[in-house]
């Protein structure tokens, strides 16, 4: 028997217009899915530069705050090096201060507790 030979089963106008619609919303998922494909491509040069930008920032961040602490760093060895100078060349001077700190810390202290 040849399938020309078979009869053909009527189509149901309702399996028709499912069929219709099941193609056409395949093929606006297709177009979609093209657009999406796009938009992707045409963002990702944006996002990766915006990640490199981020990067060089991050990398320049670091440097400025290792840079910061040396200068603190040496900033406070200088004024070590200023107070132990000082203290050498006014011993008598510096006890006085020292005594004078020391008191009023133990005043404000001593004030707390009250």
């Amino acid at each position: 028997m040849n399938p020309q030979d078979t009869p053909e089963k009527p189509v149901d106008p309702a399996e028709r217009t499912i069929e219709t619609a099941r193609r056409y919303a395949n093929e606006a998922l297709d177009r979609a899915d093209a657009g999406v494909r796009s938009l992707r491509e045409d963002v990702q040069p944006t996002i990766d530069a915006l990640s490199a930008r981020m990067q060089e920032l991050a990398e320049r961040s670091k440097a400025m705050a290792a840079e910061t602490s040396a200068q603190a760093r040496e900033k406070l060895n200088e004024y070590g090096e200023k107070t132990s100078a000082y203290v050498a060349q006014q011993p008598l001077k510096s006890m006085a201060i020292a005594a004078a700190a020391g008191a009023a810390l133990a005043l404000l202290l001593g004030r707390r507790r009250d």
